[in-house]
């Protein structure tokens, strides 16, 4: 639903949410200039996906169908990836390698013209004045980053509280650093909402983290949330929403119950002569 307008003699909210349907997409195709200007915090697209296609979707994942690769957050976190997450990725050769293959299988995923290519990156590229929303070049000829990766979340999984301008000084980012702005956003597809849970929570909080948040296990101390404002957003399937994640702190609150939170997640930032969106995993 619509968002409920604010009282006038209400403080301003300090998270500044487009929503929009699917349908009204092309009447905001100034949408990601004005979250870059501090207009908006975050916009969110519903009726991206059939709800009939996301339980065809779904349904492959949890057989593994196509065989991607699977990689996995930090044990404590209970969640994993298809596909390689940069952030938590030692071994560049193989994540390099094994970027088409997971393409190729994310691609064959969906039904003919709603995959990744020709279905969701064109539909952020309305959200930017037809700026195109591709993979970054990697370091050698010919091989691309990851536009994206699916992440599941099982009963209990979480992750806490970090912001994702805080990835840029990880060892992995190192050639990517030299492609792209270093202010980082993010968006979010969900394809399975869990019972409860799974929330995506972003606190009124812009203050640097150390980047440890998500590269240790349990040992790490997450920054101390208490008492700060926040919005959390449990996406219906096939929703999408696109999240200043690199400056505001923000977390997944533990999935409740058996029925695992399945989403589509990737960050981007501007190339830096700004002609394209970079997307990654």
């Amino acid at each position: 639903m619509p968002a409920e307008p604010s009282n006038p003699t209400d403080p301003e909210p300090f998270f500044r949410l487009l929503e929009i349907d699917i349908a009204e997409l092309s009447r905001h195709s100034n949408a990601l200039d004005r979250m870059r200007r501090g207009e908006l915090h975050g916009v969110l697209v519903h009726n991206l996906y059939d709800p009939a296609i996301l339980e065809e979707v779904v349904d492959r994942l949890e057989q593994r169908d196509p065989p991607f690769v699977q990689t996995w957050f930090p044990e404590a976190f209970r969640s994993w990836f298809f596909g390689c997450n940069l952030n938590l990725t030692d071994d560049l050769h193989y994540y390099f390698a094994e970027a088409p293959v997971f393409m190729a299988q994310l691609e064959e995923l969906f039904p003919r013209d709603f995959g990744v290519n020709d279905y969701l990156a064109p539909i952020l590229s309305t959200l930017d004045n037809g700026r195109p929303f591709q993979t970054p070049p990697g370091p050698e000829p010919g091989s691309h980053y990851m536009f994206t990766t699916i992440r599941a979340h099982m009963e209990g999984g979480f992750i806490p509280p970090h912001v994702d301008n805080e990835q840029t000084i990880r060892p992995s980012y190192a050639h990517l650093r030299t492609l792209v702005d270093s202010h980082i956003m993010s968006f979010v597809v969900s394809l399975c909402q869990p019972e409860d849970g799974g929330a995506l929570e972003i606190y009124n909080s812009t203050r640097d983290v150390e980047a440890k948040t998500l590269t240790n296990d349990d040992r790490a101390e997450p920054p101390n949330i208490d008492g700060i404002e926040s919005v959390a957003f449990q996406l219906p399937a096939g929703s999408m929403i696109l999240v200043d994640s690199g400056q505001y702190l923000h977390r997944v609150s533990p999935v409740v119950g058996s029925r695992k939170r399945w989403a589509m997640c990737s960050f981007m930032a501007l190339s830096r002569n700004q002609e394209a969106m970079y997307c990654w995993g």
